[in-house]
């Protein structure tokens, strides 16, 4: 069986509908993507940091590949090497770049697949709707007034409705 690491983003509230609608789940062991594709796996998965170290590595070997004067496949089975090594370690170090955005890690799920495990991940956890937000009260503006008595029907600041002339 595989287990994977369950996380829910730092934007919503902890055990919610919504935290469970965008929990991630990160199957725990190797990855063919990172193998492949290698630092464009990383960039997609916005693992700076990870690919920083990574591009760093590479580097390092590449120079003590020279510096020893390593032949063209020695440096190439190197390379292939430590690539490997990546592809291994690739979700374990998504799930570290995950925690250090502030998501939240949940635990592991045991599952045949990724819908079992998520079945059996939801199975144990009592979900919450959190209380809706009540909508401020509208505050109540006087309607449309009548003119006084002693006004006589003048609106704004002349004394008499015929006005006076000069």
């Amino acid at each position: 069986m595989a287990s994977w690491y369950v996380f829910e983003p730092p934007e919503t509230l902890p055990d919610t509908m919504e935290a469970a609608g965008k929990a991630l789940f990160i199957k725990d062991g190797f990855s063919i993507g990172a193998l492949l594709l290698g630092p464009f796996w990383l960039l997609w998965r916005r693992m700076w940091l990870v690919f920083l170290f990574w591009l760093v590595a590479e580097i390092a070997l590449l120079l003590i590949a020279r510096a020893l004067h390593f032949d063209e496949r020695l440096a190439s089975l190197v390379s292939l090497l430590f690539s490997l090594c990546v592809s291994l370690e690739a979700n374990a170090l998504r799930a570290w770049t995950l925690r250090r955005k502030g998501w939240r890690f949940l635990g592991l799920a045991v599952g045949h697949s990724l819908v079992e495990a998520e079945q059996r991940h939801f199975a144990e956890r009592t979900l919450v709707e959190p209380p809706k937000p009540v909508p401020p009260a509208r505050p109540q503006h006087p309607g449309p007034t009548r003119p006084h008595e002693g006004h006589n029907g003048v609106l704004g600041v002349f004394p008499d409705a015929q006005g006076s002339r000069p």
